[in-house]
């Protein structure tokens, strides 16, 4: 401990002000040998001059206490700002935890404590009166040092200013700002001059224990032994025999896979997901940085390596045989035997339905849990061998249940990887969807589980393979239409009509003339389809595209306007719609076209079916807000650029549209 034998008033940035008697904690000693970095016992950190304080004897009790109520402070700072650390204070608390330790260390070994020093004089001649006595300036950053402190040039001190960037210098960089006048070296004997000065006939009676760092003269008898005493203990005291409390910063390797390694077992030994475990690493790891400052260059590497396994487009597995990866490994292997089983038999051996339910509960909870480039990495070995062994089974397997996990495992595949998707497409498993959804209509769970993979299937537009077209022909269609106005009895949450619905809509992204369009010649065929245009026209009010469920590469087209388009492409099919309807979807439409901007392709896309609306339905019968459509059209063709030359094109076309008696106000 040091406590101050001056009172000192500091009015420079990094300077620390404090009282006659007030306690320290020494820091750093090392940048500046006149001005040391200290801790009070109230957590406040800064420089403060050499010569204003002493050391002093006090029982280990003390010095923990007033550690503890440094740290404390500090802790008690950072929560009151979110529990966030500054480096300072980062830096701070690691000394003052070092520091604590060698107090610890050396209670540990029983050395003597360090000898008292003989209180300063205060009656002596030598001495000026703390009113009189102007305390050494501190270091100030900005200002070059004056002339009389006999430091360097400005010039030289801007330029090692530039070059120094340490940690140990942020504060205060004593190269560039002023300092006392440089005390006597330890090794040489002061002169007369020197003595007379209060600061320094006060540490001419300091006991030869007195710490070298401080540059301050010493009495004439002091050895060259007192050279290399340590700072902070007494050189009496034996070293510590424990090593620091933790390393430097180049004595610590951190392995690349750490963080990796951490997810890992967080999710084998709790089971959760791996957002969640990558999550929970990263809040400790977070928590462990910015409360204990010795470990946060540490963490940071950790966090840094999580985050750019996270981001990394790379195909390379983050961890190779870990426990998910061998788990995919091992069901799939189990579920090929199966497969080769049901082969060689025309019946099902219901022995194993207990071992192939749990085989393929576990493949949908780590297709849905586990990190997705390890399932992408697995499912994608031997050109997607996994997958088509899963449809052949599918096809063999006539156990309802089992069915039904297996679909759950294909809807989770093709969330997972597009080319699972296209994989699953372009075999015969939409097929063998698209029958069963004719042929099993009561068992609705299993309905409602075919519909959906099947939609997710054809969600991604990619054309499908032509025998396909042998079971989704127009009588399919008309089949959706027929269960969507009314649905099967056993249906009492009424998910049907919803699922078929978008089925349609995702078929129908297959088709890109609509004269071949099988969806529109099944709605053309129909007299009536209310309940389908009610639920289009409620999904286009919603603005939410309810086939587009994958983030997958490339995007489909949005799969309403392309419905609303092919619709009106045609007098045929424009009629499904009630008038009422119509003017709802017109209210719609102009309230796109105000909200988009120009260039925005989807702006365009409504202005095509205003432009089809206009030519294939009897609106001018009507001419639901003709006048705020003319507006709108108006502001269009005053736009300039040419993102907007699409968009004058169409309207060009729109006005040939208009009769005769309504004047084009655009």
């Amino acid at each position: 401990m040091y406590r101050a034998i001056y009172s000192f008033q500091c009015k420079d940035a990094g300077g620390l002000s404090f009282r006659e008697g007030e306690k320290f904690t020494v820091l750093d000693q090392a940048t500046d040998p006149h001005w040391w970095k200290v801790a009070n016992d109230h957590g406040r950190v800064g420089y403060v001059p050499a010569n204003y304080i002493q050391k002093e004897t006090s029982k280990t009790e003390e010095v923990l206490k007033s550690i503890d109520n440094a740290m404390e402070f500090i802790h008690m700072a950072a929560t009151s700002k979110g529990g966030v650390y500054t480096k300072d204070q980062r830096d701070t608390l690691q000394k003052l935890l070092e520091h604590r330790q060698l107090v610890l260390n050396d209670q540990s070994t029983g050395a003597p404590s360090q000898p008292s020093r003989t209180a300063p004089d205060l009656n002596s001649t030598h001495r000026t009166s703390t009113k009189t006595r102007t305390a050494p300036r501190p270091p100030s950053s900005g200002s070059p040092p004056p002339p009389s402190m006999g430091t360097k040039s400005s010039v030289e001190s801007d330029t090692k200013g530039s070059e120094d960037k340490s940690d140990q210098t942020r504060n205060m960089s004593t190269k560039s700002r002023s300092a006392p006048p440089p005390p006597q070296r330890a090794d040489v004997t002061p002169t007369e001059t020197e003595v007379s000065s209060p600061p320094t006939e006060l540490n001419s009676r300091e006991s030869p224990t007195t710490s070298p760092v401080r540059s301050a003269p010493v009495a004439p008898n002091s050895t060259s032994s007192s050279v290399t005493s340590s700072p902070l203990r007494s050189p009496t005291r034996p070293a510590p025999t424990s090593p620091p409390m933790s390393p430097t910063r180049d004595q610590v390797i951190i392995p690349p896979r750490l963080g990796v390694e951490l997810v890992e077992k967080v999710r084998v030994n709790t089971g959760l997901s791996h957002d969640k475990s990558q999550l929970a690493i990263a809040t400790v790891i977070c928590h462990m940085r910015d409360s204990v400052p010795g470990l946060a260059d540490a963490m940071e590497v950790v966090l840094a390596n999580l985050e750019r396994r996270r981001t990394s487009s790379s195909s390379t597995l983050p961890l190779e045989g870990g426990h998910d990866q061998e788990r995919l490994q091992v069901i799939f292997q189990e579920l090929t035997e199966c497969k080769d089983d049901s082969q060689q038999r025309s019946w099902a051996l219901h022995e194993d339905e207990r071992i192939i339910t749990d085989h393929l509960q576990e493949l949908i909870t780590i297709l849905s849990d586990a990190d997705p480039k390890v399932c992408r990495a697995v499912i994608q070995q031997n050109h997607y061998e996994a997958i088509h062994d899963l449809v052949l089974y599918y096809q063999m397997e006539l156990r309802s249940s089992l069915r039904l996990l297996l679909l759950k495992t294909f809807g989770a595949l093709c969330g997972l990887d597009p080319e699972a998707l296209s994989n699953l497409l372009s075999s015969i498993l939409p097929v063998e969807l698209a029958r069963d959804m004719q042929t099993d209509t009561q068992n609705i769970q299993k309905l409602t589980f075919s519909a959906l993979v099947c939609t997710m299937l054809l969600s991604s537009g990619e054309p499908i393979p032509y025998t396909h077209y042998d079971i989704f022909t127009e009588d399919f269609v008309t089949y959706l239409l027929d269960k969507i106005d009314d649905p099967p009895e056993s249906d009492e949450d009424e998910q049907i009509p919803d699922l078929f619905v978008n089925l349609i809509l995702a078929y129908n992204l297959h088709f890109r003339v609509p004269a071949d369009n099988i969806v529109m010649k099944a709605l053309a065929g129909r007299r009536t389809v209310k309940t389908f245009s009610e639920k289009i026209m409620l999904l286009v009010n919603r603005g939410e595209d309810p086939v587009r469920m994958f983030d997958h590469e490339p995007k489909p087209p949005d799969s309403l306007l392309k419905m609303m388009g092919d619709i009106f492409s045609s007098s045929d099919t424009s009629g499904i719609f009630y008038t009422n309807d119509m003017m709802v979807f017109i209210d719609i439409i102009i309230r796109q076209l105000n909200d988009l901007s120009s260039g925005d392709s989807v702006r365009t896309e409504y202005l095509s079916l205003i432009h089809s609306i206009l030519m294939n339905t009897p609106y001018f019968d009507h001419r639901h807000r003709l006048d705020e459509l003319q507006r709108v059209f108006a502001g269009i063709n005053e736009e300039e650029g040419e993102e907007s030359q699409q968009d004058k094109l169409i309207l060009a076309e729109v006005k040939k549209l208009f009769p005769h008696d309504c004047p084009v106000r655009f």
